[in-house]
């Protein structure tokens, strides 16, 4: 139980942990991007802003001085300040700022000092906006030092413009007669830019919603696989050897294809260790008796026999241990090949004693089999040091009866084995 809970919980948190490592810095770089993207637009449509209040303000000029040659000039006519261009009143001329606005969609002014004389912009009653002032800023910064400037927050009767403003020199430079100012309301740009703003943000949110389905796909695979790796090894663990590892897994090609591969290898290994005998590689008495259930569980007749070899502790005590060795190892490969033709297995039963099942048998071919492996032991040679041994073993074998349990069938054929070593050895008692 303690193990289930350690795995339910490694299972919750390495998919977590792997969403965290993927996704939020996915989230955080789609938002760092949407800001530096938005940030970008603003700047980008603000300066081709500036370029088109620009251009439209030195297009102002140039019209101006392509309809009225001459220089600029101040004239105070009675208590009212008047501008000239050349010897031509310009003051009340509205119609080429009217012509350019039409053609831009721009506000454009022309200041005599810092007051509006000639504008396109108009009040919320529809009268032009003429005798107004500019800021003391952007008179300060474009009259007074006679610098080009862009804004990007006048606020002009209470709406806010992008705007751009040039002043008006005479040609000799002697002297700053005005300004000319071209605006456009910011919320237009402004408009424009939430727009593009808007828009990048959709693709960027479709984008990092795509990328996310398909890593969160990503995960829930690889948990999928974590998983059955890890109710694989639990089952290990509970000693169900027979359990297979999901077929997705092993047939991966990646890393964790092969951490799979490993994992069979392991049970294989496992069932070998846990199964097998160390020395003769036949199934262990453990894993002998667990195979005699299950074919008792089948309902299938079965036979089984127990097979000593004669003289053993001679071998030990003659020529050594290393020499048994060497006799059981060639016995059991030996008695593995006999029962490789029929249905059924043999095992290490204890010492020098092997255990042969025969399924689908009765005594008679029990005792037909045991006479063939009988006879090629007889004829077997062990050679060990240089020296030619030959070995001999006596079987007892029982039928399995209805009703009789199991160890009972496996003393019978103990009694039929001991019947054999005192009748004289090497042979089959039935």
């Amino acid at each position: 139980m303690k193990l289930a809970r350690v795995t339910k919980k490694g299972n919750r948190s390495f998919y977590i942990e792997f969403l965290a490592m993927t996704l939020l810095p996915l989230i955080v770089c789609g938002i760092v991007m949407i800001m530096v993207c938005s940030r970008s637009v603003q700047l980008s449509m603000t300066s081709e802003a500036e370029d088109n209040l620009k251009n439209v303000a030195i297009s102002v000029l140039a019209a101006y001085d392509h309809e009225y040659p001459g220089d600029y000039e101040a004239r105070v006519e009675g208590d009212k300040a008047r501008i000239f261009k050349g010897n031509t009143d310009i003051s009340d001329d509205f119609s080429l700022v009217d012509d350019i606005e039409a053609k831009s969609r721009l506000k454009i002014s022309l200041f005599l000092y810092d007051t509006r004389v000639i504008t396109t912009l108009k009040d919320r009653d529809g009268s032009r906006l003429t005798m107004t002032v500019a800021s003391e800023k952007i008179v300060n910064e474009v009259f007074k030092e006679r610098t080009p400037m862009f804004y990007d927050n006048v606020s002009i009767e209470g709406i806010e413009y992008y705007a751009y403003y040039m002043p008006l020199i005479k040609k000799d430079n002697s002297e700053c007669v005005g300004m000319i100012g071209v605006a456009k309301p910011a919320d237009d740009l402004k408009a424009s830019i939430n727009r593009s703003v808007t828009n990048n943000l959709i693709i960027m949110v479709l984008a990092i919603l795509v990328t996310s389905f398909f890593i969160m796909r990503f995960a829930s695979t690889l948990v999928t696989v974590v998983k059955h790796m890890l109710d694989f090894m639990k089952k290990l663990a509970d000693n169900k050897l027979d359990t297979k590892l999901d077929a997705s897994v092993s047939q991966r090609e990646d890393e964790l294809g092969e951490m799979g591969r490993n994992l069979n290898s392991l049970q294989i290994a496992l069932r070998r260790l846990i199964e097998r005998d160390v020395l003769t590689g036949l199934f262990n008495r453990r894993s002998a008796e667990k195979k005699i259930d299950d074919i008792e569980d089948s309902g299938v007749k079965y036979c089984v026999a127990i097979g000593d070899i004669d003289h053993f502790k001679n071998f030990n005590d003659t020529f050594g241990h290393e020499c048994g060795d060497v006799v059981l190892r060639e016995v059991a490969h030996l008695l593995n090949d006999g029962m490789n033709k029929h249905e059924g297995f043999v095992a290490r039963w204890g010492g020098e004693e092997f255990l042969l099942v025969f399924a689908n048998a009765g005594i008679d071919d029990a005792y037909d089999a045991l006479m063939i492996i009988r006879q090629a032991l007889h004829d077997k040679e062990v050679e060990y040091n240089g020296q030619i041994h030959k070995v001999t073993m006596t079987f007892g074998a029982a039928e399995k009866i209805p009703g009789v349990a199991i160890n009972h069938l496996i003393r019978a054929a103990d009694d039929k084995l001991y019947e054999g070593k005192q009748g004289g050895r090497d042979r089959v008692i039935i």
